[in-house]
């Protein structure tokens, strides 16, 4: 039967595995689905593919918000399969009363998330994906999340660290190899990480607001902010350059009420681009509103990458706002 592949797939479900030493193989976001055929031809895999690579706003070239590598099914499932970051197991057992799922860590390989669903009927298992798309997105999320942050924190860049505290009035991490860039703006820090064909952006600052401002109205004051500390900035390939927000209205993304460690942020995903030159690439920023000190604090990252997947390079810079404290 189905759910009896699957148990084999994943080795029993009574002995506890001994912990993975082997590193996982493919790159972040990457995920190997795990079904059998039937179960996956059809409705299922359109669940998934939605679930799994809607695509991420704010990219300038489109990207899901993960990779599916392949599907494969259990009896086939290769050691190589099994070494994915991400793994999603989708088993059909009628003797179960109701769908739910399971989340284990690195079962095969390290750093390593997986994602066991397991439901009465192939319908029911669709009718569970698609109405918790986003929950079962964020527990991957997470899982890359803490690994790309695990591993900047192996090596931080201590003084740029203690730069931004000083400036800011809270703690991020910033990783190894970012520098501090001249800006005409006091009130900005500029952090740069530079590679031949891309770089890294890191932009701090705090700016006075009025806490009685509904939330749209701090975010547009946010944007508008990053737009003027953006404009201080200009390219050393193009006189009267300067980098501002771009106005295609399609670029910009706006959520309120993000919970991080207890601070609630607004976060602005959108495009920025140098005028006069033909520089750009996609941002995402935060802007966190302190009530008894009536100021907010922004903090932004871009990613200038004309010729590579922007998501990861992306991904591993928002990251850093889930260590601020």
């Amino acid at each position: 039967m189905l759910w009896a592949l699957v148990a084999m797939f994943l080795g029993g479900c009574t002995v506890k595995p001994a912990p993975a030493k082997k590193n996982t193989a493919g790159q972040p976001y990457d995920v190997v689905v795990v079904c059998a055929e039937d179960v996956w031809r059809g409705d299922l895999s359109y669940a998934l593919c939605d679930l799994l690579e809607e695509p991420l706003p704010g990219l300038t070239r489109p990207q899901g918000h993960f990779n599916i590598v392949k599907h494969v099914t259990p009896e086939r499932a290769s050691n190589i399969d099994k070494m994915y970051p991400n793994l999603v197991v989708v088993s059909v057992n009628p003797a179960v009363s109701k769908t739910s799922y399971a989340l284990s860590k690195n079962l095969y390989a390290r750093p390593q998330s997986v994602i066991t669903l397991t439901a009465p009927t192939v319908a029911s298992a669709i009718e569970f994906v698609e109405a918790n798309a986003a929950t079962l997105r964020e527990e991957l999320e997470r899982g890359e999340r803490n690994n790309s942050n695990n591993y900047y924190a192996q090596n931080p860049a201590t003084l740029l660290m203690a730069d931004f505290e000083e400036h800011m009035g809270v703690e991020m991490l910033i990783p190894a190899n970012f520098f501090k860039a001249t800006t005409r703006e006091k009130e900005l820090l500029w952090y740069i990480r530079d590679y031949p064909s891309r770089a890294q952006y890191i932009f701090a600052f705090r700016m006075p607001c009025d806490p009685l401002l509904g939330q749209d109205m701090q975010a547009l004051s946010a944007l508008g902010a990053l737009d003027t500390m953006f404009s201080t900035i200009s390219s050393k390939g193009a006189d009267g350059s300067y980098m501002r927000i771009s106005s295609e209205p399609q670029s910009m993304h706006i959520t309120y009420d993000v919970e991080i460690n207890g601070r609630r942020w607004t976060e602005m995903r959108g495009w920025w681009e140098v005028a006069h030159d033909f520089m750009g690439g996609p941002f995402v920023a935060y802007a966190n509103v302190d009530v008894d000190k009536q100021e907010t604090l922004v903090i932004a990252f871009g990613l200038y990458a004309p010729e590579d997947p922007q998501r990861n390079l992306l991904k591993e810079l928002e990251h850093l706002i889930y260590t601020v404290k």
